[in-house]
């Protein structure tokens, strides 16, 4: 068992987290660290866990597992019993108050007497000083480092600022390997490169804020990993109407995954975007669905349509004709999509052929019906009878007219002409000549079938699909 819940956070039955973990530990942990606390915390609740659950859950690599959890152990709410294979026990969560570890006066006194003169307006809590003793010692941080951060991030907001954010920052640069003095400073001169690139961004966002580390975080992210430049992510800080830095980042990731990197590629993407809402919006409309969010129909069914070869029109058509037969969901349109594209129907032209081509089957069919005195609505039954008769049984339609003829004044019409064609068919007959001289058996009275609703040109239109294809 990877996890297990020591003697006294075993008698909680519900998982749940502790008010104290919220509030004192959660907001300066790294945000995988408090998925992995989470995360654990809920499989320690289960007889079988290991740290692979974790891992698959989050993405997260075994590593990175046991480092978060040696922070937790730092902070004291659980223990590392094993760590081959790992084991961890989660502890009870007290006040930071309770928790504060000591550390050596001797071996912090330079440290403790700079940062007193850094800012020397300032008073410092016991429990600020263990928050920097304590990621010093976990992240392996040089003294001299961690005093070049904490000046760089008092540089940024002022001597008010809080040590949280210092060492979210520390944390930040520990991860990217800067721990000693030199790759701090590294670090930190080409971070304060970007102050007027980022004023321009912040600028072009309608934003008066002044630029800060995460700030250039994200573009060192957006200019070195994804590979925007700054014109580029300028403009598109100008089309952004609110979110700030992280809309603007979600945006620029967004971009990135789907290859466009110009601002030619950008507006392209952009009107298609457009182009994809639009429809997407209207096929909605018509089958009676409100959507607030399109970004996931747009990805699941529109795209995927668009790809099998149907243009704006024909999709259109397709939802119409899904909205008049009751069939209103976008996953039932999706099946209809796809019968459409197996009969190798994509443009518009080819489905109104195929309608016309319908239409004049359902006119033989309205044909025959009157002929055995019948007048209604034409049925998917009757389309189905005929396109056996006329598809499997070869039957020529005059024959078929003559059978319908006999069948006038009996109860039940489609099933009465069912049974003479299929005895002539046994019979190998093909003509009008051939069918006057054949017997054929009287057939059992069926139970009606009931009658379709609609006898518009859209209901011939998919009724004659393959039913093979379905």
């Amino acid at each position: 068992m990877f996890a297990k819940l020591s003697r006294e956070k075993n008698q909680i039955r519900n998982v749940e987290l502790d008010n104290l973990f919220i509030t004192e530990y959660m907001p300066y942990a790294p945000e995988n660290y408090v998925k992995i606390y989470i995360v654990g915390l809920s499989l320690a609740y289960t007889p079988e866990n290991n740290i692979e659950q974790i891992s698959i859950l989050l993405g997260l690599d075994k590593s990175v597992i046991m480092e978060a959890f040696g922070y937790w152990s730092e902070q004291g709410i659980v223990n590392i019993l094993s760590s081959d294979p790992p084991e961890i026990e989660y502890l009870e969560v007290k006040p930071l108050s309770a928790q504060v570890k000591k550390f050596s006066k001797t071996k912090y006194e330079s440290f403790n007497n700079q940062l007193h003169a850094m800012l020397p307006h300032r008073s410092f809590l016991p429990s600020e000083y263990n928050e920097y003793y304590s990621i010093m010692e976990l992240l392996h941080i040089d003294v001299d480092a961690m005093l070049a951060i904490i000046a760089y991030c008092v540089r940024l907001k002022g001597e008010s600022i809080g040590y949280p954010y210092i060492l979210a920052v520390a944390r930040n640069l520990a991860y990217q390997g800067a721990t000693n003095f030199e790759r701090v400073n590294e670090k930190l001169n080409e971070l304060s490169l970007y102050q007027s690139e980022l004023s321009a961004i912040l600028k072009a966002l309608g934003s008066k804020k002044t630029p800060d580390h995460n700030d250039s975080q994200l573009y060192v992210k957006w200019t070195k990993a994804l590979g925007f430049t700054p014109e580029v992510i300028i403009r598109v800080a100008k089309d952004l109407k609110k979110g700030g830095m992280e809309r603007l980042d979600t945006k620029l990731t967004k971009y990135y995954e789907n290859h466009v990197f110009s601002i030619d590629e950008i507006n392209a993407y952009n009107a298609n975007r457009d182009r994809l809402y639009a429809l997407t919006k209207e096929i909605t409309r018509i089958l009676g669905i409100y959507l607030e969010q399109l970004d996931y129909t747009i990805e699941t069914y529109t795209n995927k349509w668009l790809s099998f070869g149907f243009d704006d029109d024909t999709l259109i058509l397709i939802a119409k004709y899904c909205y008049a037969h009751d069939m209103r969901t976008l996953s039932v349109m999706d099946e209809t999509v796809k019968k459409f594209y197996r009969q190798g129907l994509l443009t518009e032209n080819s489905i109104n052929s195929f309608i016309s081509e319908a239409v004049s089957i359902d006119e033989d069919i309205k044909r025959i019906l009157s002929l055995a005195g019948i007048n209604r609505n034409i049925t998917a039954w009757d389309r189905d009878y005929y396109r056996t008769w006329t598809y499997s049984w070869k039957m020529p339609l005059d024959v078929i007219e003559y059978a319908a003829t006999l069948a006038e004044g009996k109860g039940n019409v489609s099933a009465y002409i069912n049974a003479i064609l299929a005895s002539w068919h046994e019979q190998n007959v093909t003509s009008i000549e051939e069918a006057k001289k054949c017997s054929y058996g009287e057939p059992k009275e069926k139970q009606n079938v009931v009658t379709a609703k609609s006898a518009e040109q859209l209901s011939a239109l998919f009724a004659h699909l393959d039913p093979e294809d379905i």
